[in-house]
């Protein structure tokens, strides 16, 4: 039977939960870029991003039992390594097996990238170079791809670069029998964010997309619910609010996305839930989109898919790039 439903699987999309510091922050730790945005959070920003907000994330996302969840990034304000340390803690507390791309908060300084690769390693790459990885579960394909750079003060931009981007291309070619997700931290699209916070170079990385091809692109860094498509194609752009902001804007207030995703023989049915809490505290469904995403052709030169060891942690390697299965369990 032509497009009858063949399986299918649920992840969720949560980004820049900014776990507040429950530390001490050293006067020596305040230099430079991270000392104004430590005079920031105290100012203003600690009054509006909760850890209890993020936790109640947490426990209605766990309602939906996602196969996997993607979390884009910054779940720190100052790129410290005990950030790096709660920031692990919360990641190992999380319902589902999870996968994770580094935001600007997490590179704030020199350095501090390469710390909080390290301390997230078993959650996303360990090194700038793994970078783009992916995480096999099922028939979804979950790229992660670095955006995270250190930038000067007052600056919070992203870039992609060269050799990212052509081992993009190559990982993208070599999973097209797969629903490929791919998580950045900056939004694939100029306009959204003021220039300072952009993605620079957001062209490129858009034309690997367009020519290589994905089903989805899921972003943060805008702290707020937002659909689009990436420049010069008809693929999903997906942004995700902030997961412990309390904000007037309903767009803006705390929440997170529900995917559900069915392996149809001719496309990949992609339905997309938003999930949003109220003034009360509680979660209410903000809209629902779907999609119905063709599946390529594959090439006769490119493998029909990605080697499958379902019950292992396995590290595989396409090119340059670091590839993984998962379990669900």
């Amino acid at each position: 039977m032509t497009n009858s439903l063949l399986h299918s699987q649920r992840f969720a999309h949560l980004s820049d939960v900014h776990l507040p510091p429950e530390f001490h922050i050293p006067p020596h730790a305040m230099l430079g870029k991270r000392g104004l945005s430590v005079m920031s959070w105290r100012r203003r920003r600690a009054r509006f991003y909760r850890r209890e907000t993020a936790d109640a994330v947490v426990t209605d996302l766990a309602g939906f039992a996602p196969d996997i969840i993607a979390d884009t990034g910054d779940l720190t304000n100052f790129g410290l390594p005990k950030e790096f340390a709660n920031g692990a803690a919360w990641l190992q507390k999380m319902p589902a097996p999870t996968v994770v791309v580094p935001g600007n908060h997490d590179a704030m300084s020199w350095g501090a990238r390469s710390q909080a690769l390290a301390a997230w390693s078993r959650w996303s790459a360990p090194h700038i170079n793994d970078f783009p990885f992916v995480r096999q579960v099922g028939h979804l394909a979950i790229i992660g791809v670095c955006s995270a750079i250190a930038s000067p003060p007052f600056m919070a931009c992203g870039r992609v670069g060269t050799g990212q981007l052509e081992r993009l291309q190559r990982v993208l070619e070599a999973t097209r029998d797969s629903c490929r997700i791919v998580l950045i931290h900056h939004p694939v699209i100029p306009g959204m964010v003021a220039w300072r916070k952009s993605l620079l170079g957001w062209r490129r990385v858009a034309e690997v997309l367009q020519s290589a091809g994905a089903e989805l692109v899921l972003h943060g860094h805008a702290h707020c619910a937002a659909t689009h498509t990436v420049p010069g194609t008809t693929i999903p752009l997906i942004g995700s609010p902030s997961a412990s902001l309390r904000s007037e804007k309903e767009e803006s207030e705390a929440g997170w996305n529900a995917f559900t995703i069915a392996n149809e023989r001719d496309y990949w049915r992609i339905e997309l839930t938003r999930r949003r809490i109220t003034a009360e505290g509680t979660f209410q469904d903000a809209g629902c989109i779907c999609w119905l995403r063709p599946k390529p052709v594959v090439p006769d030169n490119i493998p029909a898919r990605l080697p499958r060891h379902d019950g292992l942690r396995l590290g595989l390697r396409a090119g340059n790039s670091r590839m993984e299965a998962v379990t669900n369990a």
